[in-house]
């Protein structure tokens, strides 16, 4: 039995005998058309994430084949690189077997040498000079000593502007009061400028002006040697490059720490300036600082605790770069 045959009274449960409602057609069309596009999302959400996880699939499998396409990659470079060295092992060895002559290029004589340690010069000789970041605080002592001068004319000013109200003016009038409570402020500020300001100016801009005038004295005597030693520099260059040009042409054997670093032959187009450059300094570099290793060409590598900002080490570093970035392809 029913809820509605013990209850038939209620409005709970429809009357068997009266008609079912009939149903809104706009509301029963909204209802298939939300029906619709739940199915299209879901439908959609499907094919997405389906998509995702094929995506995924191929990125994973890309990812492993470009690591295997790497390492095979690195594989033939190094294969490359050792058979290079048996070619030129094997035509280093036809070469002296044949008489061809070994050009050594570290054996630039006494004259080269000594153009080498004068233009070497240029960095000892530039340390006896400030450098423009250490000339600054002593320009800016120097240029105080006019500041307290005209903050003591300002306060002085001010001091004598003071008096000449409370001379003039009648007492019990505002400008005597202004006055009189601005005195002791006048007379502690033109104190202060005068006891402390001034005299730590001066003192100041005078041992300023002593480290100023004697890097100008320096300046006199050092300019025109560090002129002459830049000019070494260049003469020794230019020499060296002739040097190099002159083995290459001569086809001459050149050393293992020449070709090890450069190869046989600067490359063609652009690159070759930049190659005979790079290959100039180092042998500069070596002429320099007395290098004799026959496989490195800038000799054994530093100490750990090397300060790199010195002169040599900064050269050495900035060479090492330029080997790096050429293209010996």
């Amino acid at each position: 039995m029913t809820y509605s045959e013990y209850y038939r009274d209620t409005e709970y449960y429809p009357d068997e005998d009266e008609p079912e409602v009939e149903h809104d057609p706009e509301l029963l069309a909204l209802t298939d058309t939300v029906g619709g596009m739940q199915e299209t999302v879901d439908d959609l959400e499907s094919r997405t994430v389906r998509e995702l996880s094929d995506l995924r699939d191929t990125v994973e499998s890309f990812t492993e084949t470009h690591a295997r396409h790497e390492s095979r990659l690195d594989h033939t470079a190094r294969q490359l690189e050792r058979l290079r060295q048996r070619l030129l092992v094997l035509e280093r060895a036809v070469r002296v077997s044949e008489k061809v002559p070994v050009v050594d290029l570290d054996d630039v004589g006494p004259q080269l040498r000594q153009l080498a340690a004068e233009a070497e010069r240029r960095h000892s000789l530039t340390a006896q000079l400030l450098t423009p970041s250490q000339r600054r605080p002593y320009e800016e002592d120097v240029a105080r000593l006019p500041a307290a001068q005209e903050a003591l004319a300002q306060s002085e000013v001010a001091l004598i502007t003071v008096l000449d109200v409370l001379a003039k003016a009648e007492r019990g009038t505002p400008e005597r009061d202004d006055a009189e409570s601005r005195l002791s402020e006048v007379v502690a500020r033109r104190r202060g400028v005068l006891d402390r300001q001034l005299p730590a100016a001066r003192q100041d801009a005078e041992a300023a002006h002593q480290v100023l005038a004697a890097d100008e004295v320096t300046s006199t005597r050092v300019l025109p040697q560090i002129e002459k030693a830049e000019r070494d520099w260049e003469d020794l260059h230019s020499r060296l490059r002739e040097r190099i040009t002159g083995a290459i042409g001569s086809s001459a054997l050149l050393p293992v720490w020449f070709t090890h670093a450069f190869g046989v032959a600067p490359p063609s187009g652009a690159a070759g300036d930049r190659w005979i450059r790079t290959a100039t300094s180092a042998l500069a570099y070596r002429v320099t600082h007395g290098v004799t290793d026959q496989a490195l060409p800038l000799g054994e590598p530093p100490p750990s605790d090397t300060d790199w900002t010195e002169p040599q080490w900064s050269w050495r570093a900035r060479v090492e770069h330029d080997i790096e970035e050429l293209d010996l392809g």
